[in-house]
């Protein structure tokens, strides 16, 4: 079975922001289905997506 996670989770699993994350998400980095609708609505993630961003945000250092 795959390990979900919450924004704040991943965020927290590599080190960013959840706001980071939600920017990847909304800039199609980082793959995440939605849960609810307008400002009630969060974000679920494969933990096994992380690292694949994580690379990619190090790209830039």
């Amino acid at each position: 079975m795959k390990e979900m996670m919450s924004r704040k989770e991943a965020a927290k699993a590599i080190g960013v922001s959840p706001r980071t994350i939600l920017r990847a998400i909304q800039a199609r980095q980082l793959a995440a289905k939605k849960i609810g609708e307008g400002k009630t609505s969060t974000y679920i993630i494969e933990r096994n997506r992380l690292p694949d961003l994580l690379t990619e945000f190090l790209s830039f250092l």
